[in-house]
């Protein structure tokens, strides 16, 4: 049995929503990624995150994976190299509350967006409240990129300053995942985030992209990543994202 919901033929897909599936919506992005990664780095790890979880619910509950969501926004910053598609935040908000909303219409009520971009972070929760709102479902929210300092910290080589983007964590990721599509001769250094803050992300927030300006479309230091710190980090992303997504699942509206 297919996990991925565009497989499934309209009767199937009906069947579904009557057996109460969750459904996840990978949210990744199109935007140069250094010298060394392909542009769709964050939606193939958004994907690749969410076809491994729905594998590891083996069922328990009934889970299907939406096509990923290739197109969202970015900072200008990127912009200043090839590869990066820019869509208004509005139009991510308006397309990602639609989605739902027509997943709502069709009778399912647990829809998880599971983001690898950072940009996405205050869009994918106006758009989660908008469609709450609208049709009465509340979707789920995750990122599993937040559940890996623990690893970077006591494995990664880069330090402070060296993960944010085209880095040594998405790097090491997609060493991993997809090493035809890494380029490791060219990965750049010298690009090391200089203003991080001493706050946790949920507290505290700087766009750096403003502050810093890279050379090569990085930020971070990838020449420092490995493709068994990328198992680690993507196995752990995965078994985070299963672990919500059962949550998420159960609970029950009161």
């Amino acid at each position: 049995m297919t996990i991925h919901f565009s497989e499934l033929r309209s009767p199937q897909v009906g069947e579904a929503a009557r057996r109460g599936a969750l459904l996840v919506l990978p949210l990744g992005q199109t935007e140069e990624h250094g010298p060394h990664l392909p542009i769709n780095t964050d939606a193939f790890i958004a994907r690749r995150v969410c076809e491994e979880a729905a594998l590891q619910l083996a069922g328990n509950p009934p889970c299907y994976v939406l096509d990923a969501i290739f197109y969202g926004y970015s900072q200008k910053a990127v912009k200043d190299w090839p590869g990066t598609i820019v869509l208004p935040q509005e139009t991510v908000i308006d397309t990602l509350a639609a989605v739902i909303r027509s997943l709502a219409d069709m009778g399912f009520r647990k829809v998880a967006v599971v983001s690898t971009h950072g940009n996405h972070d205050g869009v994918t929760r106006v758009a989660a409240r908008r469609a709450a709102d609208e049709c009465g479902v509340g979707p789920g929210l995750f990122f599993p990129a937040a559940c890996v300092a623990d690893i970077l910290k006591d494995k990664g080589k880069g330090g402070p300053g060296g993960t944010c983007h085209a880095c040594e964590f998405e790097t090491s990721v997609m060493l991993h995942l997809a090493p035809e599509l890494v380029d490791m001769r060219v990965a750049p250094g010298g690009d090391r985030i200089v203003s991080p803050t001493p706050w946790p992300s949920s507290q505290a927030f700087i766009s750096t992209w403003t502050l810093q300006k890279s050379r090569s479309g990085v930020y971070g230091d990838p020449t420092v990543a490995t493709a068994e710190l990328g198992k680690l980090l993507f196995d752990k992303m995965v078994a985070e994202t299963a672990r919500f997504l059962r949550y998420y699942h159960g609970v029950k509206q009161v």
